[in-house]
């Protein structure tokens, strides 16, 4: 089992300082972009071949597949939940940057000098 630890463990940590140092580039759009079309893959090939699943997981030193597919299930669940509390975290800041922005064109006076139907 120690050589599926060490593997699961690596991927948990590259995903982690993935999220963490590419956090809204296109690169990382595009890595979430094909990370989900491979697990796509993935799964319908698990789901049509199990027994390669099997074989899979017996080569980490991991008893089942269905034990090896919780453990890839819990690392994307992670991941998912990472990007989601730091999107969140990002849009909670760019929220506040506007709302102040609006506050002062409020307290100035200009607010009411914008159209709003021009703003998209």
């Amino acid at each position: 089992m120690l050589i599926a630890q060490l593997f699961l463990m690596a991927i948990i940590l590259g995903l982690l300082w993935f999220s963490l140092h590419h956090r809204s580039s296109t690169e990382a759009r595009a890595f979430r972009r094909v990370a989900f079309l491979g697990l796509t893959l993935l799964t319908v090939l698990a789901i049509l071949f199990p027994y390669v699943v099997t074989d899979i997981a017996n080569t980490f030193g991991i008893g089942r597949g269905v034990d090896f597919v919780i453990y890839l299930v819990s690392i994307g669940f992670l991941f998912f939940s990472l990007s989601v509390y730091l999107k969140f975290g990002d849009m909670d800041r760019r929220i506040t940057l506007l709302s102040r922005h609006i506050a002062l064109l409020e307290s100035k006076g200009d607010l009411g000098q914008i159209d709003p139907g021009k703003i998209k």
